[in-house]
């Protein structure tokens, strides 16, 4: 093995991605369709209009970033997970809270954003480890408008915090 090439990506020869680098394109592939499905369930039953659109936006994020890690498994001649957009069906009747909605695709992205630290972790070809933290800004953005919405609505509590010595002192 040439360490150069086998950490290479941006010019020249790639080499074959690594097993384990399949393995994290295709769990972030499966993550976002799944996700994907899920919001567009929430996003038909959600009853308030700003959440609709946080919705519609994280189905366009997740189907942007499943699209991205599939070229590349078709690049290498490997198979990519279908869609699950089949599994949705057309109904509109609210059987969830928009807060409960929220604060479950707010895991949902932060659980995603964790996949994605530990997919750049595990690949040393540097043109897909890029890829992921190119992905990173946005994910967090759509996270922090999503937060934006909860706090706007009542709907998130502040979490418990470390002393603040510095109020504490000045009495």
């Amino acid at each position: 093995m040439k360490r150069d090439h086998f950490l290479a990506g941006f010019f020249g020869h790639k080499r074959a991605i690594t097993s384990v680098e399949v393995t994290h394109l295709f769990l972030n592939i499966q993550t976002n369709m799944i996700g994907k499905a899920l919001i567009t369930g929430y996003a038909q039953i959600a009853q308030d209009q700003e959440v609709k659109g946080f919705l519609v936006r994280g189905m366009q994020i997740a189907q942007q970033h499943a699209e991205l890690f599939s070229e590349i498994l078709i690049k290498e001649d490997l198979p990519a997970p279908m869609s699950w957009d089949s599994a949705v069906t057309d109904s509109i009747i609210p059987v969830f809270s928009d807060k409960l909605i929220m604060f479950n695709v707010s895991s949902m992205i932060a659980a995603g954003i964790g996949n994605y630290g530990m997919a750049i972790a595990a690949s040393p070809r540097r043109d897909i480890a890029l890829k992921y933290a190119a992905l990173l800004p946005e994910i967090t953005l759509y996270a922090e408008a999503g937060a934006k919405i909860m706090i706007k609505h009542g709907w998130m509590e502040e979490p418990p915090q470390a002393d603040d010595r510095e109020e504490i002192i000045k009495g």
